[in-house]
């Protein structure tokens, strides 16, 4: 943990290592671990629990697939436990019932236990039929799921996706179908929940999602009665799905079934043995800071306030004539008890960005300072405009936050919003820079 700085002095407190990707790449890696053991444990959606005709047949599970059979089949895993209706699509029974799962294990890849970040894929496949057998509906396969997650809980569920030869819904043999990988779900910021060490749990978009159905029933896109909800699971897979069982995966009504079509959560499991620290990457942006271990306490104390080392900056993102990236820094817990409350103020200044042989200008990085939990009479520094607008930028030293002399006796917590607008005419990489924070007392 961070220790406070002394009292009455000039101390150069922290230094903040700036790391951004522009001009298209992605940005640069969070702290991340490789894990071999991860799990995925999913219940499809709860239209799959209770169905037309009773719960959907989910059978010729392969390689490192097993299905959790739940008590609305007559199972009785407890492995996998969803919330019913409205907080999620699984149908209200009294007494409520368990959901069937598949559950993948032994899935490799990254993930950064901090946030969720990372890629985790999966191999085997289980195979879903909504019909009894007696309809001969081609099998749908659902094989090699790959979990993407980026650190603001966004991400993906994608799957190698395969139909079995059968009969369409008129009598007519199909021949049995591979679409390749396909996206299934995907989900939005904040998806994310219950985010510990070992795991978390994704909830999927659906409400509100549009889908132009080409060739089938229009999706339904105002619903009052039941929930009112409506939407679709990844446009591009219900597009890609034959028109037999497209409805189930997207709002053609109101109330009823249409309830129970969004995707059920999913949670994904595994094991980290300590989170490392982070190394240098071209798929995310951070910003750490660091205060120097050897200080002597004092009256006057400035830290790192929270636990969360590194800020992601997201991914520079093209705007015309310069690449746009934004974020911001961890915020400082300034306190002052002093006697005489005498005056005080951090500052900061940014050195130019580097990567290998490249670099561009620290100009190009602005902020607008902020102050909260303001018991001591602080204020925040003015808003400092890249230099791409014409401003100084933080390559000159900007203060961040300030107390006069005579200031109230109390804490403050300082932020700022960071801006980063580079030329369009950078070279292309990740970048990093340093961001020295100054306090003066």
């Amino acid at each position: 943990m961070a220790r406070p700085l002394a009292a009455k002095a000039v101390a150069v407190g922290a230094a903040a290592v700036l790391a951004a990707t522009v001009l298209g790449a992605t940005p640069a890696a969070a702290a991340t671990a490789t894990v071999t053991d991860a799990t995925f444990v999913w219940g499809l959606s709860g239209y799959a629990q209770i169905g037309v005709f009773g719960p959907w047949n989910i059978k010729d599970l392969t390689g490192n697939a097993a299905l959790l059979a739940g008590s609305v089949s007559g199972g009785s895993q407890t492995q996998y436990s969803v919330a019913p209706v409205p907080a999620t699509s699984m149908p209200v029974s009294s007494p409520q019932k368990t959901p069937n799962a598949v559950k993948f294990t032994a899935g490799t890849g990254t993930v950064d236990p901090a946030t969720g970040a990372g890629q985790l894929s999966f191999t085997g496949s289980y195979t879903v039929n909504a019909y009894p057998a007696q309809f001969n509906a081609p099998n749908e396969i659902y094989k090699n799921p790959v979990v993407t997650v980026a650190a603001n809980g966004s991400g993906s569920l994608s799957v190698e996706f395969s139909l079995g030869a059968g009969v369409d819904v008129s009598g007519n043999p199909t021949p049995a179908q591979d679409f390749g990988r396909l996206t299934l779900l995907t989900y939005d910021a904040g998806s994310l929940s219950g985010l510990s060490a070992t795991g978390f749990r994704v909830t999927p978009d659906y409400q509100g999602v549009q889908v132009d159905i080409t060739g089938g029933t229009a999706q339904t896109r105002t619903c009052e009665s039941g929930t009112g909800w409506w939407g679709s699971w990844s446009p591009t897979f219900v597009n890609t799905v034959p028109a037999s069982v497209r409805p189930h995966f997207y709002s053609t009504g109101c109330g009823g079934n249409q309830d129970y079509k969004p995707a059920l959560p999913f949670d994904i499991g595994y094991t980290v043995a300590s989170t490392p620290d982070p190394q240098p990457s071209a798929t995310e942006q951070d910003v750490r800071v660091t205060v120097p271990a050897v200080v002597e306490p004092g009256e006057f104390v400035w830290t790192i306030d929270g636990t969360n080392g590194l800020v992601n900056l997201g991914t520079a993102t093209a705007a015309g004539d310069h690449y746009l990236a934004t974020g911001s820094i961890n915020p400082v817990r300034v306190t002052d008890t002093r006697a005489g409350a005498p005056a005080w103020s951090v500052s900061a200044q940014v050195s130019d960005f580097t990567a290998g042989a490249t670099s561009f200008d620290g100009k190009y990085l602005g902020w607008a300072p902020k102050a909260t939990e303001n018991s001591g009479g602080a204020v925040a520094g003015a808003t400092v405009a890249s230099g791409f607008d014409g401003g100084p930028g933080l390559k000159q030293p900007a203060t961040l936050g300030s107390a006069a002399l005579d200031h109230a006796s109390g804490s403050v917590l300082l932020g700022a919003d960071l801006t980063l607008k580079v030329p369009a005419s950078v070279g292309s990489g990740t970048y990093d820079a340093t961001l020295t924070l100054t306090a003066l007392s």
